[in-house]
Parts: C-alpha cells; sequence; structure tokens
C-alpha cells in the first residue's frame, strides 16, 4: 500500500498534521463526544490507498412511541471491525449505541459537506489515543438510514511520521426494508453488511 505521504505529493495535496493544524470542527471530532461530522472537503481520497471495507454485525435498531401524537425514541447498536489497522493497535474493534428521536414522517438526510447529520458521532471505543465512533448520516425510516463510523488509530506501516495517525471514515448504506405503516413499536435487525472506506484524514 503506497504512504498517505506519497499519494499525497502525487495528487498535489497539503497534508493535514493532526496536532496543530486542523479546523475547529475536525479538532472537536478527535477530542469530543461529537456534535457534527466531518467536512468531506477535507477528507483525502481514498481510490488509490486500497483499504478493505469494513465489516458491520449484529445491527439493530428499535423505535418506540407512547402513542400516536409522541415522537418515536430511537436506538441503534451494531458492531464494527475494521480489518485495515495494523497488528500493533490493540483497538480494531467495538461495540456501537446511538440513540434520538424521530416525528415519524421526516427524511433528513445530511448536507453535501457531511454537516447536519441526524446524529453527530458518538463514541464506540476510547483508548487513549485511538478511538472509534458513529453517527447516523441520513435517516428516512427504520429500515433505510446511513452510518458512518469513524476509526482513528495509529499506523506506521502503511502512513509516515508526522502523518502515522490516519483517521479512516467507513459508510454503510442500511436498506432492510421498504417503508411501512407506522407502529409504536418498530424493529429491524441485520446479521451483517460491509461499510466501504470512503475518506480519510491524515
Amino acid at each position: 500500500m503506497p504512504s498517505a505521504s506519497h499519494i499525497l505529493s502525487m495528487l498535489g495535496l497539503v497534508a493535514l498534521p493532526l496536532v496543530n493544524s486542523l479546523p475547529n470542527h475536525l479538532e472537536a471530532l478527535l477530542h469530543e463526544p461529537g456534535i457534527t461530522n466531518r467536512n468531506r472537503a477535507q477528507v483525502m481520497d481514498v481510490s488509490m490507498l486500497n483499504f478493505a471495507p469494513w465489516n458491520i454485525t449484529d445491527l439493530h435498531i428499535l423505535c418506540n412511541r407512547p402513542n400516536t401524537t409522541a415522537d418515536y425514541t430511537c436506538n441503534l447498536t451494531y458492531h464494527v471491525f475494521d480489518p485495515n489497522s495494523v497488528r500493533e493497535n490493540k483497538l480494531t474493534s467495538g461495540d456501537c449505541q446511538i440513540d434520538w428521536s424521530w416525528d415519524g414522517h421526516t427524511h433528513h438526510n445530511a448536507d453535501g459537506d457531511g454537516s447536519n447529520p441526524v446524529v453527530g458521532y458518538r463514541p464506540c471505543v476510547n483508548d487513549q489515543r485511538t478511538f472509534i465512533k458513529s453517527s447516523v448520516v441520513n435517516f428516512w425510516h427504520p429500515g433505510n438510514f446511513t452510518i458512518e463510523v469513524v476509526h482513528h488509530y495509529h499506523d506506521n506501516e502503511n502512513f509516515t511520521y508526522p502523518w502515522d495517525y490516519p483517521t479512516t471514515f467507513a459508510h454503510a448504506d442500511i436498506l432492510i426494508c421498504e417503508e411501512q405503516a407506522l407502529q409504536n413499536t418498530m424493529e429491524h435487525r441485520l446479521p451483517s453488511i460491509d461499510a466501504p472506506v470512503v475518506g480519510c484524514l491524515d
């Protein structure tokens, strides 16, 4: 796999050091629970880096409301595994859980730059300087939505100092069923789905 610095030089891009020069919303992504998502304009193209897709398993979504006039409370859980993380990293997988409310009608799409998601990044696993976080980017109904997972980790095999802490982003478009008539309890499960890596912040 070519190093990130080599790819950046080929593409004529400027690498972004992780510590001192990140825009505010990306700095928040790395260090805070997260109320916003990445700006896609800041993310490196990964088409030449040959990342394997991540594996999402045991996905479960449950949306409940007490009556027909109340909003739903939706809860999403799943397990994620990143096969690209080098062996020196202990943090290659994690269990993710996200809650949000839904009025039962609104179809929500994040903006083109990744801002205004349904739910911003929430931590799945934190281990000092490495982490996995997840977000609900788009949501149409409990059987059709998009999640984004981010992994920040150390990799000095494929990336060179000082860009050896990459942050990779994977997307999974979840389509379990077509839109159904509303019920007070709506629940779906998905055993497994691949999440392609769509970007890298280095």
